[in-house]
């Protein structure tokens, strides 16, 4: 624990707190795992994490399953998860923050703007096409370029990408997110500035990307490629430990943790509310966002 140490959960089969230093997160972070194994809500921790330690956070949200979280949890099922990480009901919060639907891929998104210090911006994309979705990200990569931000050692703003893999030419992407995406993991580190690339396959980022990415988060998959990759890299009973584990609870590596070995969160339940808002309550902030 520090003043700039995120509590993310429990080291797995133990009572140990698991701690991460938040500025690792500015060299950049991949979250990975199959639909329903908790990518998304172990990336939810880390950003509500981030958001209570003053950093400004804008995600990009192609399923508008972010847009709760301005919102406080009530959901039963995670309420009732609270006792076993010494959390209690009253926890659960909303965060401040603004959430907007994008719909025509030109819009330039100054970045600055919505750097607020423990703001949260959910722009959702769901309304985009892949290729549209692709325009959006590589505009808003040069923004950052164009920004003429101070240079920073500690983290000041986390940008995340859910679904990315769906900016692959494979997915119906055009490819030219993907290269501002490799320009942006080279350079954003020196202006305190850290990307979450959440996808449902690590193998799908090589090269450039993957080099420069510092933290790897593993959560249950059925995808052959990540499961080949796991047992070539750290061994078959790596590989087992993540097939038995519980939903919520993943394989995190680092360099600067564990001898550069991977080890097993228990992620923590979120405290705002993880549902999306329904269609009539994005009609009503873009109207109001509009105003």
């Amino acid at each position: 624990p520090g003043p700039r140490s995120l509590a993310l959960g429990r080291i797995a089969e133990t009572a140990r707190q698991a701690y991460f230093d938040m500025d690792q997160l500015q060299t950049h972070t991949l979250v990975a795992g199959s639909t329903g194994g908790g990518k998304t809500v172990s990336a939810e921790v880390i950003v509500e994490e981030a958001l209570a330690h003053g950093v400004s956070i804008i995600v990009f949200d192609p399923t508008a399953q972010w847009t709760g979280f301005l919102r406080k949890n009530a959901e039963k099922k995670m309420l009732a998860i609270y006792p076993a990480f010494g959390m209690k009901p009253s926890e659960a919060k909303g965060f401040s923050g603004n959430v907007r639907q994008l719909t025509d891929k030109r819009e330039i998104i100054e970045v600055k703007k919505f750097m607020s210090p423990g703001e949260i911006t959910v722009f959702v994309i769901n309304k985009l096409e892949p290729q549209d979705i692709d325009v959006i990200v590589a505009n808003t990569v040069r923004q950052v370029f164009k920004s003429n931000l101070p240079e920073s050692k500690e983290l000041r703003l986390l940008i995340v990408l859910d679904e990315v893999h769906r900016l692959l030419p494979k997915f119906g992407g055009t490819g030219q997110g993907f290269m501002q995406i490799e320009r942006a993991a080279r350079e954003f580190r020196k202006w305190g500035v850290g990307l979450m690339l959440i996808s449902q396959v690590l193998t799908d980022f090589v090269g450039e990307i993957k080099a420069n990415i510092n933290t790897e988060i593993q959560m249950r998959t059925r995808d052959q490629g990540d499961l080949d990759r796991i047992k070539n890299k750290y061994g078959g009973y790596m590989l087992q430990s993540l097939l038995k584990s519980a939903t919520g609870t993943g394989m995190l590596q680092n360099a600067s943790f564990n001898k550069g070995n991977p080890y097993f969160i228990s992620f923590r339940p979120l405290m705002h509310e993880h549902a999306r808002l329904a269609d009539q309550e994005l009609e009503n902030y873009n109207k109001y966002n509009e105003m």
